[in-house]
């Protein structure tokens, strides 16, 4: 008796979910869409009343306010500023929504699609969303095992990736558009990742062609050849100083280029020289000013020590996009070298922002700012400079490792932070690993590296005792 009512209503159930499957047919809506929402009824007229908050920053809250909008998200899209906003939900007379990055013009538009997926609907509000732009630090990938607290080189998807030792970095897009950064951990490889498919990889490890401890690498005019600095420890010209890769070979060979004392950095401006530097007296070079007669060879020439008390140190040499002239980094000091381009050399350097050799923490101008060990740097084209007409248009931003920060300093010489020192506590603490607000919230430990995305605004962190790669951008 009971398996003939189990069966009974059983089939009840079944011809019950038919008929309602018949019905939705026969009125023209697929039964799967009902599941996921319907879109508008073009039966009916769209109403848009109004949109709220009207400000805020990227990723703010936003309701659509009106009626017969449809429930089916897939049939719903938004731009703000012309930019794709991210529609999270709509029950017919709210439609949820999240304001995307840089949606500056702050237009708001939407546009509703049938159920065939054709524009049906558009509507442009009056008012417009006051975008307010914010500065944002991030972990794009890399981590520390929380069981041993190190870190591995591990290749894999930015998940998986490790870094034992991220130390200096460089931007570049290939010839076919892909985003790549190369990331130098010193006397151990070279990493590269691909911004595009999020993957980490190895290009090459330290020893090759007579490598013994690289430290920092750069692009040639023409971005096809990188070169590599050695810092290989001798005071003679019996080992390379410096190294060079090609794009053809994706980098992976390396070859000796130039014999020379050891080394931390080297630079060519748009003219083609290069420069480069050596430990003792902290002296800079031209790569190949002057020919050897004993040798019969083409060998670095010297154009100076940096310091006027001839003292040793660790520099590194970061050139103007322009060619004007280069930055010298190091001894906590920023120093200014200018390029002469009838003789095609730099000349003695004059100290830009902080003071040799004397260390601290002190935004300000010129010399009166204090560094703690200053490492790597990057020039960012500033629009304000640009529409002012400046013979000058470049920021500089670079690590200051010793203070966990990012500091700028503006072509005359002021300088200020930028990023880190976040949320500080109640021990004075400033370092950490905190992603957020770039300078009430962000920390980092000991940053070292810094490269920048010109399309795209964004800033790329070698962030050394976190063993992780930041970025920081402008949304």
């Amino acid at each position: 008796m009971k398996i003939r009512k189990l069966l009974f209503y059983s089939i009840v159930i079944f011809l019950t979910l038919g008929l309602v499957t018949i019905g939705c047919t026969e009125k023209g809506v697929d039964p799967t869409v009902l599941e996921e929402g319907s879109p508008f009824d073009p039966s009916k007229p769209v109403v848009f009343n109004d949109f709220s908050p009207k400000e805020g920053a990227v990723r703010t809250r936003v309701f659509i306010e009106g009626s017969n909008f449809g429930t089916d998200v897939s049939k719903i899209k938004v731009t703000i500023g012309g930019k794709d906003a991210s529609v999270i939900g709509c029950n017919g007379t709210s439609i949820y929504l999240m304001v995307p990055p840089r949606a500056t013009d702050g237009d708001v538009k939407v546009t509703l699609l049938n159920a065939k997926g054709d524009v049906a609907v558009e509507h442009e509000f009056d008012s417009v969303f006051n975008f307010k732009l914010t500065t944002t630090v991030s972990t794009l990938t890399g981590k520390i095992d929380p069981s041993t607290n190190s870190s591995s080189m591990i290749d894999g998807n930015f998940e998986e990736a490790e870094f034992e030792d991220p130390w200096w970095i460089e931007f570049d897009k290939t010839p076919e558009g892909q985003r790549m950064l190369y990331v130098v951990e010193p006397s151990k490889s070279l990493r590269r990742i691909n911004l595009d498919e999020k993957t980490v990889s190895t290009v090459f490890t330290n020893g090759q062609a007579g490598m013994r401890a690289f430290q920092t690498m750069t692009f040639n005019t023409t971005r096809d050849t990188m070169f590599f600095a050695d810092d290989h420890g001798r005071d003679n010209r019996e080992m390379p100083v410096l190294h060079y890769s090609i794009r053809g070979e994706s980098f992976r060979k390396v070859y000796p280029y130039i014999y020379d004392r050891t080394g931390y950095s080297c630079a060519q401006n748009k003219y083609g020289d290069l420069f480069y530097n050596t430990w003792f007296n902290a002296g800079v070079l031209k790569a190949r000013g002057e020919y050897d007669a004993a040798s019969g060879e083409w060998v670095g020439k010297r154009l100076f020590n940096i310091n006027a008390n001839n003292n040793s140190a660790h520099t590194y040499i970061i050139m103007h996009p322009d060619g004007l002239y280069a930055y010298l980094v190091g001894a906590n000091c920023v120093s200014k070298s200018i390029y002469n381009p009838t003789t095609k050399e730099l000349t003695s350097p004059t100290i830009l922002a902080g003071s040799w050799g004397s260390g601290g923490y002190s935004d300000a101008p010129g010399t009166q700012a204090r560094f703690e060990e200053v490492r790597q740097g990057v020039f960012v084209k500033n629009e304000t400079y640009v529409a002012e007409n400046r013979g000058d248009v470049y920021d500089f931003y670079l690590c200051d490792l010793g203070n966990h920060c990012i500091r700028k300093i503006t072509p005359e010489g002021l300088v200020s932070t930028f990023a880190g020192r976040g949320s500080q506590t109640s021990d004075n603490n400033v370092e950490g690993w905190i992603d957020g607000d770039v300078r009430e919230t962000a920390r980092f430990r000991r940053p070292s590296g810094i490269c920048y995305d010109e399309e795209n605004a964004v800033f790329y962190i070698a962030d050394r005792n976190n063993k992780r790669i930041r970025s920081i951008s402008i949304e």
